[in-house]
């Protein structure tokens, strides 16, 4: 018995996106030389082998992906954008801008000193600041008639010269992006460390380190054994404690005799009472001499309390804005912060960093001092444990009607097409989910897979599609194409630093970190954060991303319509 495998693969195009999704998977995380290219490129260089041996698959397989994808982007976005342009916003906004519409006056320009056809500009953009954001709305405007065909070219064909032109650029954009955010702070001279401390220090941040010291904290008690004054209540003794971070929420129960009792401002210990509290090792060893206790006594009744962990996300307006020492999580609550995520991005967490909405903040503490915080910050993450899928298809189908909206100008008419509806209603759902939160619930894992799975079919999608003219375009414009692509990716990167360091005047560890936000490129911001030894660095790229995805996603719409 023998089996076609070539028969086999074109005759399921659900077994071809399969493959292609965890072939490319694979190849994507391949080290070389310190380097990946990432699971968009390693679908992206498995689809085009497969669409040079002429696979193929439904169409419906892009478009479902391009759908999940954008969309998700927009959520993503959606509680972060406003919150730009409030606080540190305006450096952020126009470092994005000015990113985003450098990169497109540069590719414009380069396309008509090369003579080359929209299609290979929009993928030349894309690839080169490895933006999957332009991608779509390169190829959506195509799709939507927004773009006209060029002579000679079908509607396929152009969205082929497209995905062909990224394919190109791809690889550079994602190597020398990471080998220039390597190089540049040593080829001027930058220690990015000092930079990294310099802007602590600046901002008030603990001296020594820009992160809080994280440890768990652990449930002790001890005897009293000495006679405690009349004249001093807890609370006073409390507030006379000086040596640790103890406060009276650290206080977890008293027990006096056989009653258990509620620790209270106005309490006075009593010898022979038990006092069980929360700290670290030295909060513990530090309070036991303050306040005289004596041996650590297991008293399974008042030691009867439970430690949990909780993901909190930030939507109450009390919250928003705050440091996390003016919120005072353990001085006031007697709960540790253990991280903080912005867009999917860690936060340092400094003393100084404040909160944004849709900011998740991991907790831990006694279970009760999590029930009264919790309100305070927003709500429990970990209790969304479905997905709100009607709002979730509702918005879709609202993105989807608002991109066939279209305003007639002189005769012609404009619009800003499916990616740009989708994005729209993605942002506009991810805001109001931001603020009220019984509204659109999505776990953060439900969004991962959302966005990935989606970019990852759209991916496959143009790879495929790419793959039939791959040869034939590398052997015309590869050489031009590359050599584009390089501008591209180096000169944006370079222009944004000077202007970042010279008009907005912006410490080089944030702006480095601001700019691959700008560039929506992830990996490079990791290359930043270990030049910094810190992750100062992620506060530029929060910053930037979530604006970017949105000008990007128009940049590439913008060049097909030129």
């Amino acid at each position: 018995m023998s089996i076609d495998l070539f028969q086999v693969f074109s005759s399921s195009s659900v077994l071809v996106v399969f493959t292609i999704v965890g072939v490319g998977y694979l190849v994507g995380n391949i080290k070389i030389a310190g380097f990946e290219i990432g699971s968009t490129g390693g679908v992206l260089l498995c689809g085009l082998l497969f669409g040079h041996y002429g696979f193929e698959i439904d169409p419906i397989v892009q478009s479902i992906g391009f759908t999940l994808f954008i969309y998700s982007v927009g959520w993503q976005a959606g509680p972060q954008i406003l919150n730009v342009l409030r606080m540190d916003g305006p450096r952020y906004a126009t470092l994005s801008i000015v990113v985003a519409a450098g990169s497109l006056i540069l590719v414009v320009a380069l396309a008509i000193a090369a003579d080359l056809d929209n299609g290979l500009a929009a993928g030349l953009m894309a690839g080169a600041l490895t933006s999957t954001p332009t991608l779509v709305g390169a190829q959506n405007a195509v799709y939507a008639g927004l773009a006209e065909p060029l002579a000679g070219f079908s509607q396929n064909a152009l969205v082929e010269r497209i995905g062909v032109g990224y394919a190109i650029t791809y690889i550079f954009g994602t190597i020398g992006l990471l080998l220039m955010v390597k190089f540049l702070p040593r080829l001027l001279g930058i220690d990015l460390a000092a930079e990294a401390k310099k802007f602590a220090f600046e901002r008030g941040f603990a001296e020594g380190g820009d992160k809080y010291t994280i440890q768990r904290p652990i449930l002790r008690a001890y005897l009293v054994e000495t006679e405690v004054g009349d004249d001093r209540t807890l609370g006073q003794g409390v507030a006379a404690y000086k040596a640790g971070r103890t406060t009276l929420a650290s206080i977890y129960r008293i027990k006096r005799g056989t009653e258990i009792l509620e620790p209270s401002a106005d309490m006075m210990l009593q010898k022979g009472d038990k006092i069980a509290f929360f700290g670290t090792p030295k909060d513990h060893e530090a309070a036991r001499e303050h306040f005289e206790l004596s041996e650590e006594v297991l008293d399974e009744e008042l030691l009867s309390a439970v430690v949990d962990v909780a993901e909190i996300v930030v939507t109450n307006n009390s919250a928003i804005g705050k440091t996390i020492a003016e919120i005072g999580f353990y001085e006031k609550y007697g709960c540790y912060v253990s991280r903080l995520t912005r867009s999917q991005i860690e936060m340092p967490l400094l003393p100084t960093t404040r909160l944004q909405r849709g900011d998740v903040i991991s907790l831990s503490g006694e279970s009760n001092a999590l029930e009264k915080l919790v309100p305070l910050i927003g709500v429990e993450e970990r209790k969304v444990v479905e997905t709100d899928l009607l709002t979730f298809a509702g918005g879709i189908v609202a993105g989807l009607f608002i991109g066939q909206i279209t305003i007639r100008f002189g005769g012609i008419d404009v619009g800003i097409g499916d990616a740009g509806g989708l994005l729209f209603s993605g942002i506009m759902v991810g805001f109001l989910r931001a603020n009220r939160p019984t509204f659109g619930r999505m776990p953060a894992a439900a969004r991962f897979i959302l966005m990935e799975f989606g970019l990852l079919l759209f991916m496959v999608g143009v790879g495929i599609n790419a793959g039939s003219e791959m040869l034939d375009a590398l052997t015309s414009v590869g050489v031009v194409m590359f050599l584009c692509g390089v501008a591209v990716t180096v000169t944006p990167l370079v222009f944004g630093y000077l202007f970042g360091r010279l008009i907005l005047k912006m410490n080089p560890a944030v702006l480095l970190g601001a700019l691959t936000g700008a560039m929506t490129s992830t990996p490079a911001l990791a290359i930043v954060q270990s030049a910094a030894k810190s992750t100062v660095p992620s506060l530029g790229y929060a910053g930037t991303y979530a604006l970017a995805n949105v000008l990007l996603t128009m940049a590439g719409t913008i060049i097909m319509i030129l």
